[in-house]
């Protein structure tokens, strides 16, 4: 590939650390988790929320108290609380990252699934605001690994496929990014992500 004309950042997992099951989101939280609410949560009514949830196609109340329904074991209030300790706070160097690759010309862009709630939580992270131009599933009403949401995405900043280079944190985001025509590298959430995305950009060649 010759030099991409954007790097294009996952949020979760890559650039800001979250929460990876309930029991981790209740203990963020302050709030007791239940027996059996991590498995409510992967199971494909919660799923099913969630995808419409981060597609912008439920609001963040609906979903709260959606959610309670499903689980069973905790008031919307509680839901909505373990919602807003979701995200953790930015990976270590990740901004620095951002800066050095801006430096080198490149510019970068984000495409997440995410929600409304979490999007206005973003404004707070150094990482998030270093990014160039922003882009989510709740405002695109389409969510990864769907190959629509790259497709929308690629008219949003216009630019071709063959230009794009992503990093996610998901092994089916990658894939289906890459059947899509894009270039991309899947990061290891429980590494040094900051490090990862140096050591893929230095190794072909695209920053110093």
């Amino acid at each position: 590939m010759t030099r991409p004309g954007l790097v294009v950042f996952d949020l979760g997992g890559v650039v800001v650390r979250i929460c990876r099951s309930w029991t981790e989101g209740c203990r963020a939280a302050g709030v007791e988790p239940r027996t059996g609410c991590d498995a409510a949560v992967g199971g494909p009514a919660m799923r099913a929320l969630v995808d419409r949830h981060q597609r912008g196609a439920v609001a963040c109340d609906a979903f709260f108290r959606e959610s309670a329904a499903l689980l069973g074991a905790h008031t919307p209030g509680e839901v909505e609380r373990v919602h807003r300790a979701w995200i953790l706070g930015d990976y270590p160097g990740v901004a620095d990252a951002i800066d050095r690759i801006h430096a080198a010309g490149l510019a970068t862009s984000c495409l997440s699934n995410t929600n409304a709630s979490h999007w206005e939580q973003l404004r707070l992270s150094p990482a998030f605001m270093r990014i160039g131009s922003r882009h989510a599933s709740h405002l695109l009403g389409l969510a990864k690994p769907d190959p629509a949401i790259y497709r929308a995405f690629e008219r949003e900043v216009g630019a071709g496929a063959g230009s794009l280079v992503l990093f996610d944190d998901l092994p089916e985001n990658v894939a289906a990014a890459r059947a899509c025509g894009w270039t991309a590298f899947e990061v290891d959430h429980a590494g040094d992500t900051a490090a990862q995305v140096t050591a893929a950009l230095r190794g072909m060649g695209w920053i110093p």
